[in-house]
């Protein structure tokens, strides 16, 4: 049982930050390769994407991001990489506090 909520949660997690990603991108008024472009110019070239993972980043089909492409598309988005991410749940917040 504890398999399957955790995979549920991962799920959902995915499918919440594919969605937030290709919002975040439409509200840039950036195309994908317009953002695969902009990527070109991290400093690290671990940090460039291509079109094609956007694409599957935004369909949830990437299901394992690396920390530096999610900062890498949060530059170029101009947004914090907190905003990627849910909001944790007063109950959650109420629990980690103490």
């Amino acid at each position: 049982m504890l398999t399957f909520l955790l995979k549920q949660g991962i799920y959902y997690l995915i499918m919440n930050l594919s969605g937030k990603l290709r919002n975040f991108r439409l509200k840039s008024k950036l195309s994908m390769s317009q953002v695969a472009r902009l990527s070109g110019t991290s400093s690290d070239p671990r940090g460039r994407i291509t079109q094609g993972y956007i694409s599957r980043l935004e369909s949830g089909k990437e299901t394992n991001p690396s920390l530096l492409k999610l900062v890498t598309l949060c530059r170029i988005y101009k947004i914090r990489p907190r905003d990627l991410f849910p909001e944790p749940s007063r109950q959650q917040r109420s629990k980690s506090s103490r």
